[in-house]
């Protein structure tokens, strides 16, 4: 295996690797509304969500690490033109590599959250349920690729549980996330 990843040119993941991940999602948190008898109104409010990990390699196959999210909003023109910090989180994460491969690498993930204003789903378009201190609990599966040594890009799926008590989910939903990953060799 040394061989074939010194003729890719892609250092295989080691014990000192660390990998810095970002993702960055947009949520259309439109409110619809039917005023008496018009037509049916939407209020345009928006979310822009940015997660950062910080993974250190354990093992050839196992990391463990930091997640930091943080969202900014914009309310609609019905809402009163606004901006800010909607959410933000901060929590463990835990990764494992359940093949050895260098370049193309399939991950599964368990990630929690802790925070204020992370509402899911639907929580995200009410005015209050979403609010105060919340827990996220969540699963991925994923696949890294490392376009060179130190670069790479990576897609994940998985679901997320989210609740303002602890294993008492009031909100779900099915993320697709799409982003860039930097390793940093020791």
């Amino acid at each position: 295996m040394v061989a074939q990843s010194q003729n890719s040119g892609i250092a295989p993941l080691r014990s000192d690797v660390g990998i810095n991940g970002l993702t960055v999602n947009y949520h259309g948190l439109q409110n619809f509304t039917n005023h008496s008898n018009d037509t049916l109104h939407f209020d345009g409010s928006s979310e822009l969500e940015f997660v950062f990990r910080d993974v250190r390699m354990v093992s050839q196959r196992i990391g463990v690490g930091f997640q930091l999210m943080t969202s900014f909003f914009t309310n609609g023109p019905n809402e009163g033109k606004s901006f800010g910090i909607g959410s933000w989180g901060i929590g463990p994460v835990v990764r494992a590599y359940p093949f050895k491969t260098d370049r193309f690498q399939p991950y599964v993930q368990a990630n929690s959250l802790f925070g204020v204003g992370m509402g899911l789903g639907k929580l995200a378009n009410t005015t209050n349920r979403g609010h105060g201190f919340r827990m996220r609990l969540g699963l991925r599966g994923g696949v890294a690729y490392r376009l060179i040594d130190n670069f790479g890009i990576f897609v994940e799926g998985g679901y997320d549980w989210e609740s303002g008590a602890l294993f008492k989910a009031d909100a779900r939903t099915l993320q697709l996330n799409i982003g860039l990953d930097l390793y940093l060799f020791n």
